[in-house]
């Protein structure tokens, strides 16, 4: 049985906000203003393995990265922009290791 998780693009602007007002702006507002969501799909069994669960994390990192652009200012032509997509990849990956809520998940998270 294949399990989808959907989590949407944290952009860097609406997490600059949410550190300068985090009363003012919660997750569920923070989701609903994501320039675009990704799935990503596994077996529940993946999860019950430490190499199934390094793998739907390595999903889950990909698929962030793919949201948020590069990091590499070469890439990017700005400083500013690499530093937006390496605050919006931090952001997305954390809300979706949070949506999935599995344990194992959130300390491969937590190693990094």
């Amino acid at each position: 049985m294949k399990t989808r998780i959907n989590f949407p693009r944290i952009k860097s602007q609406l997490i600059r906000n949410t550190l300068i007002a985090v009363t003012a702006m919660s997750l569920p507002v923070l989701a609903s203003a994501s320039q675009s969501n990704i799935s990503v799909s596994f077996n529940k069994s993946e999860l019950e393995s430490t190499q199934g669960q390094e793998r739907v994390y390595q999903q889950m990192k990909t698929a962030s990265r793919k949201l948020c652009g590069t990091s590499n200012v070469h890439l990017t032509g700005s400083v500013e922009e690499s530093v937006g997509n390496d605050e919006c990849y931090d952001g997305t990956l954390t809300a979706a290791v949070q949506r999935l809520d599995n344990k194992a998940i959130t300390a491969l998270h937590a190693e990094l």
